[in-house]
């Protein structure tokens, strides 16, 4: 049994301007309990007449280790066992009743020893299938996270933001296409000339122009991708949801990231200034925009000795300078969306 859909998770809670990963109300500030029927096994200890969770990261068969996971009586919410995970990812429970409905809590392992709630599922334990395999956040891979690669040509040569955002989609399991949230889900409007001027709308509220057209297709900021991810997230009843991390500090987004979450981010596509030429005026307010020639999004996966490794919709995996890649997110606004 592999579970991903219709979890309940808590990975983060953010107060004022500050991410705090380990302060949620579910915390624990014991290490792992062994209440009864828990134990810590190697994978070929377990046995059928077990249950067996096996933790490993979104869209792959990483083992996720540095986590505690804590069975619960469905029916009365009783704390029955809670185990840390061992080498191979796996806590191994005894004692379980057949046809009976359990929850499973993962939490992260803080590193003051207290534990932060990052996901629940819902199984019915079956003896015939006693390992069940859920996928959650990695917060501890010595890799970038395993966001698949999704590239923005030829279909969306202006599409960068639509095609990030389909990468980490999938990465939580679900199978949306990018030109399907470029034609059914994002908010657009023309950029058009009258005159000798260009009329066209917020980007902070719609999408500028065509993400299918090479000329004519511009860009949109953070919260209209906020929102397309939101309704694809609901309509696919997922329990996650999109944020708009907007005007977050560096240390903000790496918090993120080394608990296991992908960052989609703004970013210049040549890491250099901005550059602008020209503007158009916004409908709606009849004030200047100036129009970015450089702009683009990726997605941020890992952080380690001084470096980021990204999905660039453009070229794939990349590993970048992180004052290099900071400095290109600060200079064009610190745009940032997750969703967890």
């Amino acid at each position: 049994m592999r579970i991903r859909q219709n979890s309940i998770k808590m990975i983060g809670i953010i107060t004022c301007t500050t991410l705090l990963f380990g302060c949620s109300t579910h915390e624990y500030t014991t290490n792992s309990e062994q209440l009864y029927g828990s134990k810590n096994l190697s994978a070929s200890n377990y046995s059928s007449e077990s249950l067996t969770i096996h933790t490993v990261e979104f869209s792959s068969d990483r083992n996720v280790n540095d986590v505690t996971v804590t069975l619960l009586d469905y029916d009365t919410g009783e704390k029955l066992a809670s185990t840390k995970v061992n080498e191979d990812g796996k806590a191994i429970f005894d004692m379980v009743k057949p046809d009976h409905p359990y929850e499973i809590v993962i939490y992260k392992n803080e590193i003051t020893g207290e534990l932060s709630e990052q996901q629940r599922e819902f199984i019915v334990f079956d003896p015939n299938k006693s390992l069940v395999t859920i996928e959650t956040f990695n917060p501890s891979s010595d890799k970038s996270l395993a966001v698949p690669v999704v590239k923005q040509n030829p279909e969306l040569p202006n599409g960068c933001e639509v095609t990030a955002l389909a990468a980490i989609l999938n990465y939580y399991g679900i199978g949306v296409k990018k030109t399907e949230l470029a034609k059914d889900y994002l908010p657009t409007s023309p950029v058009t000339k009258r005159g000798n001027e260009l009329y066209g709308p917020n980007p902070y509220e719609a999408y500028a122009g065509d993400p299918s057209k090479k000329d004519g297709g511009y860009y949109v900021f953070a919260q209209p991708i906020v929102e397309v991810a939101n309704q694809v997230l609901f309509e696919n009843n997922s329990n996650y949801k999109a944020l708009n991390l907007s005007d977050v500090s560096r240390e903000e987004i790496l918090a993120y990231v080394n608990s296991g979450v992908p960052v989609l981010t703004w970013v210049t596509i040549d890491l250099k200034k901005p550059r602008t030429s020209g503007y158009w005026i916004i409908e709606e307010t009849k004030e200047k925009h100036s129009i970015f020639m450089n702009l683009h999004a990726v997605v941020l996966t890992g952080y380690e000795n001084g470096k980021v490794t990204i999905m660039n919709p453009l070229t794939g995996n990349e590993t970048i300078n992180a004052d290099i890649f900071f400095s290109s997110f600060k200079s064009l606004g610190s745009h940032a969306i997750v969703i967890l």
